[in-house]
């Protein structure tokens, strides 16, 4: 086969641009900290960084999650607090308002404290997070109703404009969030689960101190002891299980989210694994790399330099 001088300059620059490539790979490597910039530095590592980023953004978004999740349990136990104090005080009341040695003034007076618990626990039953109701179920907004606005949950009065009932306008809906692969996990509290006994619409919470302000009104001081402190007691019962029942959810969802910092904190350190570039390895081969083209550039100024003029002289 006949080698022309055209053929050996063409393999000299082919070789040459080769040599330079990976120079220039090796110091785009260093200039990035990075091993891998395009899919064939390593087809293997590349499929299993695209996995990583995507576990680690998938760890991120249930992580925003359990954060919400966490934030509206803590409205919900606060809520549950002081719902759970007002009943308390209420069966203090009712047992201060059971001794028929009271005087009328005294028995309205305790009513009137009690119509003011009322209020508070109404208040409490209405709480709201970031403009959406606790006990609402998925009703989160205020509910309309024959063009007016109402909270979750309404007192009506009678014609003396005393408390005789309260109605509920949300519904028994859970909300629901993803916290894992397949996870979904419902973290809210309805407000029949949290005011009523037996999951209902009879709202004990609220119906026991309307009926003790009703019995002080009155006099009734044998209703009161015979049924409505007990009415109270296993009201704040209920609140007191439900109160428990958030705490378990709570407690469930720290432990997620420790589990999901873990996570990332490990898929973070694979993922730099995989794609980092080892400072020093790469030094090494950018120098040895520096040292064949320059090596390939003194040969090929030897190989191009004799031409037939240069036997001619």
């Amino acid at each position: 086969m006949r080698v022309t001088q055209g053929m050996i300059t063409n393999t000299f620059k082919r070789d040459l641009n080769y040599n330079l490539r990976k120079l220039a790979k090796y110091q785009h490597q260093l200039a990035s900290e990075k091993r891998i910039s395009r899919p064939s530095d390593d087809p293997v590592g590349v499929v299993h960084a695209l996995r990583l980023r995507t576990d680690l953004r998938d760890i991120g978004i249930y992580a925003d999650n359990v954060d919400h999740a966490l934030s509206w349990l803590g409205g919900t136990e606060d809520a549950l607090f002081h719902a759970t104090d007002i009943l308390h005080r209420a069966s203090e009341l009712a047992v201060e308002g059971a001794n028929s040695t009271n005087p009328k003034e005294a028995l309205n007076a305790i009513a009137d404290e009690v119509d003011q618990l009322l209020e508070h626990l109404l208040q409490m039953a209405n709480s709201s997070q970031a403009g959406q109701y606790l006990f609402a179920g998925t009703k989160t907004k205020s509910v309309e109703d024959a063009g007016e606005v109402y909270t979750p949950f309404k007192l009506k009065y009678n014609d003396a404009g005393q408390p005789e009932s309260v109605e509920y306008l949300g519904n028994e809906q859970s909300r629901a969030t993803e916290i894992g692969a397949g996870v979904s996990f419902a973290y809210n509290i309805t407000g029949k689960e949290a005011f009523s006994m037996n999951n209902d619409d009879d709202f004990a919470a609220f119906n026991s101190l309307i009926e003790l302000s009703s019995n002080l009104r009155a006099g009734d001081t044998d209703a009161i002891s015979q049924s409505t402190i007990g009415e109270i007691n296993r009201a704040k019962d209920r609140l007191v299980a439900v109160w428990a029942e958030v705490g378990a959810k709570v407690n469930r969802l720290e432990m997620t989210q420790s589990q999901l910092s873990s996570a990332d904190i490990n898929f973070s350190n694979l993922l730099s694994k995989t794609e980092d570039l080892d400072i020093a390895e790469a030094t090494v081969y950018l120098k040895a790399q520096e040292a064949v083209y320059r090596a390939a550039l003194a040969t090929g100024a030897r190989i191009m330099q004799p031409t037939l003029i240069d036997f001619l002289r």
